[in-house]
């Protein structure tokens, strides 16, 4: 019959345009040596890489994504099955390739976003393809001041797969030790939270009332460590308790060894610098951080006026750094504050 045909045709058209394929690949965790034996009928489709394929599909093909579910009976197994797709569990070597030549070819500052932006794209699909809810969010450290001391850490980046959007700004936060993602940094190893499955009511958990702490049942905050030395850590907080699954837990570490690109290696601290502050909570915060783009903006623009060179990753980078100031003294001991 046609219709039930439709999404092989769909796959054999990708071959017509590199680019949309490789996106499309990268999105399902296959090479295209994979999708060639799919279109030909040579090899079965992992259901759940092509699944995860089809999610990423323009809108108007969505539509395919059911039929999809109702032919490999994806919709009826849920969670099942996917621990027998090999590819499901690894990251392509394709997308291997294209982070890789990120960090190589693109220059300072791009070159963080850009990996950092990738990073969480590709994750944010594997993890969650069908968009059930799972944000994540890079939190890097804050370079140190006091005493050569890391005091806080701060969210660079978050991805959440509902609203299938980016955000480097929207959702800024500064965290300190009350938090996941701080109590993960300061010991370097991997700190996991999640809800009772009896639970009456949702556990608030700082670290991660910036996006879906109402309904978060699961946490992993995955710290970004070389040698010992910290830049920050990768924060995943879902509504589905499958991100504790050990297939998951083990892609998430992989996704958080690819972040190791993003950073200098001058953004790694050593475990020993890194004390951070129990910061207050982020209703507190919002004030300050309201003035972040009106701070960046003033900044350039004076330095502008004095002729100096300051680009809006400096800009950004100072400003920063005055509103860590302005909320640490907030929760400073008594006589720290006036430490240089």
């Amino acid at each position: 019959m046609y219709e039930p045909q439709r999404w092989h045709e769909i796959l054999s058209s990708l071959e017509d345009n590199p680019q949309e394929q490789m996106r499309l690949l990268e999105a399902a965790g296959i090479s295209s040596t994979t999708l060639a034996r799919w279109v030909s009928g040579e090899e079965s489709p992992c259901p759940y890489a092509l699944y995860r394929l089809f999610c990423a599909l323009p809108h108007h093909h969505q539509g395919l994504l059911e039929q999809v579910a109702r032919e490999f009976a994806l919709l009826s197994r849920g969670g099942q099955g996917a621990a027998h797709c090999s590819e499901a569990q690894e990251i392509a070597p394709v997308f291997y390739d294209r982070v890789l030549n990120a960090a190589l070819k693109v220059p300072e500052p791009l070159r963080t976003w850009v990996v950092s932006n990738l990073v969480l794209q590709q994750a944010s699909i594997h993890l969650d393809s069908r968009r059930q809810g799972l944000s994540l969010l890079i939190v890097r450290c804050m370079p140190p001041s006091r005493g050569g001391r890391v005091r806080s850490l701060r969210i660079a980046l978050t991805n959440d797969s509902r609203r299938w959007q980016f955000s480097s700004q929207g959702e800024a936060c500064f965290y300190g030790s009350e938090s996941l993602a701080g109590h993960a940094v300061s010991i370097a190893r991997t700190v996991i939270f999640q809800v009772p499955a009896q639970a009456p009511f949702v556990i608030p958990t700082p670290g991660v009332e910036p996006l879906v702490q109402d309904e978060a049942l699961a946490a992993v905050a995955c710290p970004i460590v070389r040698a010992r030395r910290v830049a920050g850590c990768l924060l995943a907080v879902s509504s589905r308790q499958q991100l504790l699954a050990e297939e998951r837990l083990a892609l998430l570490h992989k996704y958080t060894n690819l972040l190791l690109l993003a950073f200098e290696p001058d953004e790694f601290y050593p475990v020993e610098l890194i004390q951070l502050y129990r910061l207050p909570p982020l209703e507190v915060q919002k004030p300050l951080l309201a003035s972040l783009r009106r701070r960046t903006a003033q900044l350039m623009s004076e330095a502008n006026r004095q002729r100096h060179l300051l680009d809006i990753s400096q800009a950004e980078a100072l400003v920063w750094r005055q509103l860590e100031e302005e909320l640490l003294a907030l929760v400073a001991p008594a006589g720290e504050s006036d430490e240089q």
